[in-house]
């Protein structure tokens, strides 16, 4: 966001904090076990007004794979969501990932449903979100299993977002 201040004008604190990036995390691994019903994390982003929304989504699943999605509240829209999720299916001796599927998606609805398989029950996988989105309310990630199965599927503690409130030009 540029700052948009006069020569002799006074920031207030609202204005000031309006610039800086909020972050959400995850704190803890939560896992679901043989379902494929979305469930809600701990990652819930307050939005209040046009923002953009960074996902960065850690998890295992160790047979069932994944499938995600948000949730919104109050008037939150969406005009752009950009997904992409990648795996490795081996890891080289030295300790390298070798990226055996990444994907790309653009569309423009929170609730629609994405999923991914697990690659390596080894590690764990990456999805990455851009959103922009409006309104005032709050969005929250919501994750199951894409095949059910008794394995668990894990989002990661590691997890989070972060939202940096834009303004239209």
């Amino acid at each position: 966001m540029t700052i948009d201040f006069y020569a002799g004008q006074v920031p207030t604190a609202d204005e000031l904090l309006a610039l800086s990036v909020g972050y959400v995390s995850q704190g803890s691994s939560q896992a679901v076990t043989s379902s494929t019903t979305l469930v809600d994390s701990s990652i819930v982003i307050p939005i209040d007004g046009l923002s953009e929304v960074r996902l960065s989504a850690r998890y295992t699943a160790l047979a069932g794979g994944m499938k995600w999605a948000w949730s919104s509240t109050g008037t939150v829209t969406c005009s752009s969501r950009d997904i992409m999720s990648a795996g490795e299916t081996t890891t080289t001796t030295a300790g390298t990932a070798n990226i055996d599927d990444m994907r790309w998606r653009q569309i423009a609805t929170l609730t629609e449903e994405q999923s991914t398989d697990q690659f390596n029950n080894a590690s764990t996988q990456l999805i990455v979100e851009r959103l922009i989105v409006d309104g005032v309310g709050d969005l929250t990630f919501r994750f199951a299993q894409d095949t059910s199965n008794a394995s668990a599927t894990t989002l990661n503690a590691a997890s989070y977002a972060t939202v940096h409130k834009l303004r239209a030009l």
